[in-house]
């Protein structure tokens, strides 16, 4: 069963829009650590299709009822990365 296939029964909502594999994983943890389930769509190039490693970005959604607070984590983890204030001790990242 795909990971899609577990969270189908409700609205999924696109929280973050990530720039690279990396970054995915980065806030994919963030918001599972902070216990959100979030859903990793990984976007294709057309003449890429199907090689979903080759992916140039992706999207994480959540529950729709999650939606405004991973949204509220998310921006705030971006503004501390962006300052150089993430604390490693909190799984939320958060100062």
């Amino acid at each position: 069963m795909e990971e899609e296939d577990v969270m189908d029964d409700r609205e999924l909502v696109v929280v973050f829009d990530a720039e690279s594999d990396v970054q995915a994983l980065l806030y994919r943890t963030m918001l599972e650590e902070a216990g959100i389930d979030v859903v990793e769509r990984q976007l294709e190039v057309p003449w890429f299709e199907g090689v979903r490693w080759r992916a140039l970005h992706s999207q994480l959604l959540v529950r729709a009822e999650d939606a405004e607070r991973a949204s509220t984590l998310v921006r705030e983890f971006t503004e501390a990365a962006e300052q150089g204030n993430l604390n490693v001790e909190n799984p939320e990242g958060l100062p």
